[in-house]
């Protein structure tokens, strides 16, 4: 049973970033690049699309299971400065990603 609920916890929690970074990678960067350029970031475009390759491979990567601990914790300190840097007016957002933040470290933590 226990193994059965960290694998449903990793599908949950990695799922959506395998699907945010082929967005990103398919031309959904467009809303982040102007959310970049903001702040005063250099060529907004290309980060973007790194973003995007991060966020799909993190989420693999947490599918998987293989590196865990090192995915888990790259995608929960991902999620904090995500929503810090980019959801500070706006409670839920901050809050959604703290909340994936806390999810992330607990299944780097317990494998």
């Amino acid at each position: 049973m226990h193994e059965t609920i960290i694998l449903v916890s990793r599908l949950l929690l990695g799922v959506p970033f395998v699907i945010w970074g082929i967005m990103k990678l398919r031309g959904g960067e467009a809303k982040l690049v102007p959310v970049l350029k903001r702040l005063h970031l250099p060529d907004a475009k290309a980060l973007a699309y790194l973003v995007g390759i991060c966020e799909l491979v993190g989420g693999l990567g947490v599918i998987v299971g293989w590196p865990l601990a090192l995915f888990g914790t790259a995608l929960g300190l991902w999620c904090l400065a995500t929503a810090y840097i980019g959801h500070r007016d706006d409670v839920n957002a901050l809050l959604s990603h703290v909340a994936m933040a806390g999810g992330f470290f607990l299944v780097a933590s317990v494998g």
